[in-house]
Order: C-alpha cells, then sequence, then structure tokens
C-alpha cells in the first residue's frame, strides 16, 4: 500500500475558469479515491471479521 503524506500540485491557469475546472475534477476524482478507500477498508475488516471465526476453536457444549 502507498500512503501519500503530503501532495503539493501546481498549475499555472490562464483564467478562473481554468482553475474552477481543475479544482471541480480535483475534487470528484478525490471523492472517488475516498469511497473507493472506504469500501477496501470495510471489505478488509469484513473479510478479517469472517476469518476469526473460522480460527475459533470450539467449547465443550458447542457440539452441533
Amino acid at each position: 500500500m502507498i500512503t501519500i503524506e503530503h501532495l503539493d500540485v501546481q498549475f499555472d491557469v490562464e483564467g478562473d475558469s481554468d482553475e474552477k475546472r481543475f479544482a471541480e475534477l480535483f475534487n470528484r476524482y478525490i471523492q472517488s479515491w475516498s469511497r473507493m478507500q472506504s469500501e477496501e477498508q470495510k471489505l478488509q475488516r469484513m473479510l478479517n471479521s469472517n476469518r476469526m471465526l473460522g480460527d475459533r476453536s470450539m467449547e465443550p457444549g458447542d457440539e452441533s
């Protein structure tokens, strides 16, 4: 996994519309990335939880 601690983006714009468009695109893609990260973390927690269920030993009286 790669962790970005600090990201500095510099760009030259000729007008307000370019800067606004960049901000719109950046926000769209960072939100998409954030959703994917959240879904991945949720999936990993679920998989870890399921994995722990399989590792449990049966206690006396739990025979089914």
